[in-house]
């Protein structure tokens, strides 16, 4: 199949969270199937960045004309760079792409043009299929950016290029939907007559991502209980209703991870490798870790780990909140990340409160990130909702156990240790249900208590946790079922697309 994959960001050309990990694994592990990929992102000002970095390995450019955006005639060109067995297109439009940040201003809000920079986006991808002379079998939309082009296929007349393409739309996480003023549907040049609630309109606004819903032939989203979850009121975040109504079209297919970028193995990123037989490097990690994050060097300490966008979604209060809980005890606790000013003032008063138990780390960076995930003998999950989660599956991967919320794809990748569980292989982490302060602590507890106590014990849930296959190749495979349901036998595309 031609499978063309249209997402808002993807790995290492452009990244804010786990959807550029995801869009950048899915593809590849889609094109190891044999599947022809071109995956479509915007070119930001991170994308022109890591491209002046990379000396001998620059993408094909050209021009193509303009398209219209509402009254603004915009001036369209493409990058186009292979990875692999995966061709990589780039929307260029410094106008719209060329800014520090990839979505929202620097007070967090969303820019106030963003949906004619999707539009835009969005009527590139089909205006590049089309100068190509390619018809895809499958376009896989992802999130409120790209829900758009499930819209503009549906309305693709009966026997044009477009009218036997398959869209499917994958919602990454139902709290970002795309709400805008209804009169800037004029920039996406669809007719008014598609505001209306059974489409774009929400509450009176214009949602992208309810229209992408409406018009896909397929709609997915990334772990089977969340699936479940966003048709409820308490998760549906105003759409559960909406979403229950398309609920036979929808699924979850839980996501997997880059099993070779996140490999303690061979990850450059730490000081020492090590492996599921044998686990000795890792004692390096946590000692480099503490040293870094100017920890007390203590191989002995109970060490939390969290690597997180600061939001309350995630539970960083809970974790601020149970911390002097454990203060009394040999525990310590490294968080990297930035986010809600709120919660980088909590972090670092905690930290000044504890300056050997406590490191706040108020920044993004890959390497601590790695880092963290090696020497952290546990990493903290306790998230309100979780669409998927990566954190806990490299956590699992390197070794470093899980305390996390049931909940979404938390509850579909970690269960839950017993000794019955251990002795059956089974166990993988730490859990508990109720969303407070006073749960997290009893399963951090909990988990301190096998540590300190029963280090052999400790030891085989380590193990347990390193040889799950989280690995892209069964997912690749659940999507590649979908698709093929979508499609008719015949069949449409081409497999030349330079």
């Amino acid at each position: 199949m031609l499978i063309v994959f249209a997402t808002p960001e993807v790995f290492p050309y452009s990244k804010t969270g786990g959807l550029a990990d995801v869009s950048a694994a899915l593809p590849s592990a889609l094109a190891d199937l044999g599947h022809d990929v071109i995956v479509f992102s915007p070119c930001y000002r991170q994308t022109t960045s890591y491209f002046e970095l990379r000396e001998g390995d620059q993408p094909e450019a050209f021009n193509a004309g303009t398209v219209w955006i509402g009254d603004d005639n915009r001036e369209l060109s493409y990058l186009v760079h292979r990875s692999g067995r995966v061709t990589h297109v780039f929307t260029v439009n410094g106008h719209y792409f060329d800014r520090d940040r990839l979505y929202t201003a620097s007070d967090g809000r969303d820019y106030l043009d963003n949906v004619s920079r999707y539009s835009f986006f969005c009527r590139a991808v089909l205006a590049y299929l089309a100068q190509r002379d390619l018809s895809p079998h499958i376009v896989h939309c992802n999130d409120w950016q790209a829900a758009l082009l499930p819209v503009f296929i549906a309305a693709a007349a009966p026997g044009t290029r477009f009218s036997a393409t398959r869209s499917v739309l994958t919602i990454h996480n139902l709290g970002y939907q795309g709400i805008f003023p209804a009169e800037q549907i004029y920039a996406t040049g669809l007719p008014w007559e598609r505001f209306n609630i059974d489409e774009l309109e929400f509450y009176g606004s214009l949602n992208l991502l309810k229209g992408g819903i409406a018009a896909a032939d397929a709609v997915t989203t990334v772990s089977p209980s969340y699936a479940k979850e966003i048709q409820t009121a308490e998760y549906g975040f105003g759409l559960g209703g909406f979403l229950e109504h398309h609920g036979t079209k929808l699924s979850g297919i839980l996501n997997g991870i880059d099993t070779d970028t996140w490999n303690p193995a061979s990850d450059s990123y730490l000081p020492e490798h090590y492996s599921v037989d044998d686990v000795a490097g890792k004692r390096a990690s946590k000692a480099t870790l503490q040293q870094i994050s100017g920890l007390a060097p203590d191989a002995g300490a109970f060490l939390l780990g969290v690597v997180s966008r600061l939001d309350r979604q995630k539970g960083i209060h809970l974790i601020a909140d149970v911390f002097p809980s454990l203060a009394s005890q040999p525990v310590q606790l490294v968080v990297l990340g930035a986010g809600a000013g709120e919660l980088e003032q909590m972090l670092r008063t905690l930290a000044d409160r504890f300056p050997k138990q406590v490191a706040y780390l108020n920044k993004h960076d890959e390497s601590l990130a790695h880092l963290i995930e090696a020497g952290a003998d546990a990493f903290l999950m306790p998230s309100t909702y979780e669409p998927c989660g990566l954190n806990q599956m490299y956590s699992q991967r390197y070794g470093t156990v899980p305390i996390v919320r049931e909940t979404g794809g938390l509850k579909d990748t970690v269960l839950n240790y017993t000794a019955n569980r251990l002795e059956k292989r089974t166990a993988s982490g730490f859990t508990f249900r109720k969303n407070d302060a006073a749960s997290l602590l009893k399963a951090i507890k909990a988990a301190a208590k096998l540590f300190f106590t029963d280090r052999p014990a400790w030891q085989q849930l380590v193990r347990c946790c390193m040889e799950l296959d989280h690995g892209w190749h069964s997912r690749a495979l659940e999507y590649e079922k979908l698709y093929s349901g979508l499609v008719s036998p015949a069949g449409t595309g081409s497999d030349e697309h330079a």
